[in-house]
């Protein structure tokens, strides 16, 4: 086919659309109150009994809610549970947010708690309330101690152009549609800089989602690991600079879980990740 600019970005975007699309859980976010139990980035946070509120395992500071998610409340998408609540804390008290570059799956300076069965709001007592408080010192990816709700909606999403695999299904799934030679994006943009740039206005980015294929402002790190390594597919949750919220210099917060351990509920191995300008 001798397609070539916005014909050609269409026809890839409907080629991928069609082969490589995932459900995902697209989060408005609403400034305001939010109830204890509800799905939302900040604010304060539900503490089990029996349980402790999570800290810094290194240097025994409290961690800072940075976002929860109450199944219940969402669309049920493919292999993600359809009850319980799910926490991420992270560091407000270190430039990196308690990430581990070196190695993402490393929890000392952030968590995930999964709750699977939660009581009513009514039933939680004051004590089990928590809120870490703000400080001159604390610094997160929110600009202050403001609250959002997040309410979902489920779309399809094709690869995103960051994912590592985009590549790869590009040129499985669209060889008939490519300029001779072409391996990769950057080898579509030396041929067709016009259908490039298009691909980038029509391809689908979400400031904040569960499930479906992930953003970055740099590059996914996923791409670096060794060939026989153990990747973890899903894309968790994400949570990209928007409204009050900035990581870094523009950046975009990620997590990332293998399939196994999200249908077995097991979050010890999430990775973190996020990038900026």
């Amino acid at each position: 086919m001798n397609l070539t600019g916005k014909e050609l970005a269409a026809a890839i975007y409907t080629r991928l659309k069609e082969n490589t699309s995932r459900s995902t859980v697209v989060f408005g976010l609403e400034e305001g109150t939010s109830g204890i139990l509800h799905s939302k980035v900040g604010g304060a946070f539900y503490v089990p009994e029996g349980m402790e509120a999570p800290k810094n395992t290194e240097t025994g500071e409290a961690l800072y809610l940075l976002a929860q998610i109450n199944f219940e409340e969402l669309p049920p998408i493919e292999d993600f549970p359809q009850k319980g609540l799910l926490q991420i804390f992270i560091d407000g008290k270190d430039d990196t947010f308690g990430c581990n570059f070196d190695n993402e799956a490393d929890q000392t300076g952030w968590r995930i708690r999964f709750i699977e069965n939660l009581p009513s709001a009514e039933e939680i007592k004051p004590e089990q309330i928590r809120e870490t408080e703000w400080t001159e010192e604390t610094s997160l990816p929110l600009d202050h101690p403001v609250v959002y709700r997040l309410t979902g909606r489920r779309e399809d999403q094709p690869v995103s152009i960051n994912d590592y695999r985009f590549d790869e299904m590009l040129t499985k799934y669209c060889s008939d549609l490519l300029p001779e030679g072409t391996e990769g994006f950057f080898d579509l943009d030396d041929e067709d800089a016009e259908a490039c740039e298009e691909l980038y206005e029509i391809f689908e980015e979400y400031d904040c989602q569960m499930g479906g294929y992930p953003t970055f402002t740099q590059s996914d790190p996923r791409e670096y690991m060794e060939e026989d390594a153990d990747v973890p597919e899903i894309l968790l949750f994400q949570l990209d600079t928007t409204e009050d919220i900035m990581w870094g210099d523009s950046g975009v917060g990620n997590f990332f879980i293998k399939k196994e351990d999200l249908v077995k509920k097991d979050f010890s191995k999430v990775w973190f990740n996020w990038d900026c300008c």
